[in-house]
């Protein structure tokens, strides 16, 4: 679908005006995306032999005071977006002049915009997955936490400037609105900044941008979103109150439904007073996480099911310094510098190693390498693990067991586990059934490892009450 979407871009694009040959040493290829500044463009780099994606400004733009602030700003766009280097933030590569006409090379992203997947989807009446705008919603909340830190404000978040790939990541883009919060020296182009759909209310009446109109806008699109879940989904939805003092041209359906649970938070982040808006994009990750347990109850109890609990109580022990340099250096291998960040959002959360990794391993994207994740962490922690002895563990036996349990069994206990404490849980039950036969032995050391100690109870009621 979003090969199909490219293409149809592609053809459009390549309508709009005439396309040059090269920019600087550039190959020009094909136009990708046209703003209401500038164009950008596929283009090939023949020193290092690898696609880019280049951006230059509108020709008319470039004349009187107006250009000239407009070219201090499109430079500053290719600044701001160079500090920030993070896995769901395009990089910018370069900037550059070709016969006094600027130009700013980035990283190519092959996929489409979060907008042009509404539209598809609201063409041919098709929903989007719940699963898959939260994943949407939480990187892009993960790339503005990483611009903030480095006080920059985007200023104009929007599904259009949000790009997915092919592997279901995405990249934040175009940060020409950006204004760097120490560096405050430009002047306003004309009386507003941004695309009022997302804008947030402050920005309107000519309030200093900071973070928490990025929150707004970040919620502006998660709300648009939520609006495509599947008619037919499990959880609860309803109606959006409606937000008053909203300014015109936000356009927020409230003759839509969205889900139940996730309504507050959403409300929240499009507080008119930016004062009772989260303060930050982490307050609105956690929000967002501590709704999903009442979606999934709500999910559940509508299907039959018994529902979800949330984990609670931990029973296992902290988590060591060693430890967390441990699994921070595990991670940073597999997946970049952003593992400091996971790691410092995770850590003050979880209460134990066990936990932790639980929770960091669903941050990974990428099936494969979660699965690496888990599979090193394991082999790290079996020495450590085999010499302490905190729960009752009989160490002098830890040794390969040489009468294992029957693997239908363990394949059958496995699945039932996963539902309990998630990919740990094939870890785990690799690691108690090689150092014990046991069978009650290993359920009851298996249901401690539950977070949530009324689940682990459950657990271990279900497997020994025969």
């Amino acid at each position: 679908m979003l090969e199909e979407l490219s293409d149809i871009s592609d053809a459009l694009l390549g309508t709009m005006r005439e396309i040059p040959q090269k920019i600087g040493k550039y190959k020009i290829r094909s136009a990708r995306g046209e703003g209401g500044s500038g164009i950008v463009y596929e283009a090939y780099d023949p020193d290092i032999e690898r696609r880019v994606a280049i951006k230059i400004l509108h020709p008319h733009l470039n004349d009187g005071k107006q250009g000239a602030e407009l070219l201090a700003r499109f430079k500053r766009e290719a600044i701001s977006t160079a500090k920030c280097v993070h896995p769901n933030i395009v990089t910018i590569l370069e900037y550059g002049q070709d016969e006094n006409k600027p130009f700013i090379v980035m990283e190519y992203v092959d996929g489409v915009s979060v907008e042009k997947l509404i539209k598809h989807r609201l063409k041919h009446r098709q929903s989007i997955s719940l699963k898959h705008i939260l994943s949407i919603t939480s990187q892009l909340l993960r790339a503005l936490h990483a611009a903030h830190k480095l006080n920059i404000i985007h200023r104009d978040v929007k599904a259009s400037n949000v790009l997915i790939l092919k592997d279901g990541r995405i990249k934040l883009a175009d940060f020409g609105m950006a204004r760097l919060t120490e560096n405050p020296d430009l002047t306003m182009i004309g009386t507003l900044l941004g695309t009022p759909r997302y804008m947030a209310p402050e920005l309107r009446i000519g309030y200093e941008a900071d973070s928490r109109a990025d929150v707004f806008s970040a919620a502006r699109l998660f709300l648009e979103l939520l609006k495509l879940t599947p008619d037919g989904s499990l959880f609860p939805r309803s109606k959006l109150t409606e937000i008053t003092n909203m300014p015109p041209g936000n356009r927020i359906d409230y003759s839509a439904v969205y889900p139940t649970a996730l309504i507050p938070v959403v409300t929240k982040g499009l507080e008119v007073d930016r004062e009772k808006r989260y303060q930050t994009v982490q307050e609105f990750m956690k929000a967002i996480k501590k709704a999903l347990p009442k979606l999934q109850q709500k999910a559940a109890t509508s299907s039959g099911q018994a529902a979800s609990v949330p984990r609670e109580s931990v029973q296992d022990f902290p988590a060591s310094e060693d430890e967390l340099d441990s699994i921070t250096t595990l991670l940073a291998d597999i997946i970049g510098p952003v593992a400091t960040f996971i790691m410092e959002e995770h850590e003050t959360k979880s209460t134990s190693a066990i936990n932790l990794v639980t929770e960091i391993s669903k941050e990974i994207p990428e099936p494969e390498k979660q699965e690496e994740f888990l599979e090193r962490w394991e082999l790290m922690s079996v020495s450590k693990r085999a010499s302490i002895n905190k729960k009752g563990w009989d160490t002098s036996s830890d040794k390969t067991n040489s009468h294992p349990l029957q693997k239908e069994v363990l394949d059958r206990i496995g699945y039932d586990y996963a539902h309990y404490i998630g990919p740990i849980a094939g870890v785990l039950l690799r690691q108690y059934s090689a150092r014990t036969s046991d069978f009650d032995q290993l359920v009851r050391f298996l249901g401690r490892e539950i977070p949530d100690r009324r689940e682990g109870q459950k657990f271990i009621k279900s497997w020994l009450s025969d």
